[in-house]
């Protein structure tokens, strides 16, 4: 694995894993702004979103360890 195809893995992975946090940020100010009317499902949906993105690295890198030479 050469430099550029590394630098990008990590940006992909950083890239993935602000969409949920971002998605988890603006539920959480949703709930203050409306006093938790709105935005809850935002948030739940972002926590899902970033352990199953979580997961998906792990496992992917445990594919990446087990197949290594």
């Amino acid at each position: 694995m050469d430099g550029a195809e590394a630098a990008g893995m990590v940006i992909g992975r950083l890239i993935l894993l602000a969409i949920p946090i971002v998605m988890i940020v603006v539920g959480r100010r949703r709930q203050k702004e409306t006093e938790g009317r709105r935005g809850g499902s935002l948030k739940i949906g972002g926590i899902i979103l970033l352990v199953l993105v979580v997961l998906g690295i792990l496992g992917q890198a445990a594919t990446q360890v087990s197949t290594a030479p």
